[in-house]
C-alpha cells in the first residue's frame, strides 16, 4: 500500500539561479511517481526569467502568488497578480520575468514531471559564481530538457500601445539580445 509524503518547506531542496531567483523543489519526479513536479518560484525586482519557449512532451502551469509577474501566453506579455493563473499545453509558446521593483512568488506546476528539477539544477550551476554561460551552453541546457526557444511576438496586452521591447532579460537578470535565427526550433 502506498503512503502519503509530507515535506515541509524548510527541508525542499533550493536552486540559486543567479542572484535574483531562487527555485524550491516541492513536489519532485519520485515524489509523485512522475505524474507532475511542482516548484515555487522566487524572483527578485527585476529577474530576467524565461523567454518564450515551448516543451514538446509537458505541459506548464504558472500560479501566481505574490506580486507581478509578466506572463508571455504566445501572443504578447500581460501582468499577472496574486492568484492569476496561466496553463500550458503541450507545444504552446510561454515565457515569464519581474519587470516590477518588488518580489514575485509564483508556484510551476510540470506535468508529468519529467525531473524537471535538473534543468533549474543545470541552470544553477551554468549561472554559478557570476558565470556568463554561453549562448550555445544555454541551448544544450535547454534542449536536454525539452524547451525550445521561439520568436513570439512582443506585444503589450495591457499597453497595447506602449510597446517596449528593450525589456530582454536573462535567467541571470541581465539584459541580452535575441539568439540568431538559426539556432530556433520550430
Amino acid at each position: 500500500m502506498s503512503h502519503a509524503m509530507f515535506r515541509a518547506y524548510a527541508d525542499a531542496v533550493k536552486a540559486e539561479i543567479g542572484t535574483a531567483t531562487t527555485t524550491r523543489f516541492i513536489a519532485l519526479a519520485e515524489t509523485t511517481d512522475g505524474r507532475f513536479g511542482l516548484f515555487h518560484h522566487s524572483m527578485l525586482p527585476g529577474a530576467g526569467g524565461a523567454d518564450p519557449h515551448y516543451h514538446s512532451q509537458i505541459s506548464e502551469s504558472f500560479y501566481v502568488l505574490t506580486g507581478e509577474v509578466r506572463l508571455h501566453d504566445g501572443t504578447g506579455w500581460r501582468t499577472a497578480r496574486a492568484g492569476d493563473f496561466l496553463h500550458v499545453p503541450e507545444n504552446a509558446v510561454h515565457g515569464f520575468r519581474n519587470e516590477s521593483d518588488s518580489l514575485v512568488e509564483m508556484l510551476i506546476i510540470f506535468t508529468p514531471a519529467e525531473h524537471r528539477e535538473g534543468y533549474f539544477e543545470g541552470l544553477a550551476g551554468l549561472l554559478a559564481d557570476g558565470n556568463r554561460p554561453s549562448r550555445e551552453e544555454m541551448v544544450a541546457l535547454m534542449e536536454k530538457y525539452d524547451q525550445f526557444e521561439v520568436d513570439a511576438p512582443d506585444t503589450d496586452h495591457d499597453h497595447p500601445h506602449g510597446n517596449d521591447s528593450s525589456h530582454r532579460h536573462g535567467p541571470d537578470g541581465t539584459h541580452h539580445h535575441p539568439a540568431p535565427h538559426h539556432l530556433h526550433h520550430h
